[in-house]
């Protein structure tokens, strides 16, 4: 189950990726959905708020991807 949400939330990055211009949109899914994943882990836990955090990450990958 776990499996099959993962797999639709990274083809949601991936259309949208490639729908804003992604030099690889399929790279760029990746990243985005281990950032996801890393985010949720560490506040599902408590060792971190992620408070400003997330957001900056984010962005230096769509810049670097070349997103518009």
């Amino acid at each position: 189950m776990a499996h099959r949400i993962k797999a639709k939330l990274t083809a949601f990055f991936r259309t949208e990726a490639e729908r804003g211009g992604a030099s690889d949109p399929d790279l760029l899914a990746r990243q985005l959905i281990l950032v996801f994943d890393g985010a949720g882990a560490r506040a599902g836990f408590g060792a971190d708020t992620m408070t400003g955090r997330i957001a900056p990450t984010v962005v230096t990958l769509l810049e670097a991807a070349g997103v518009r």
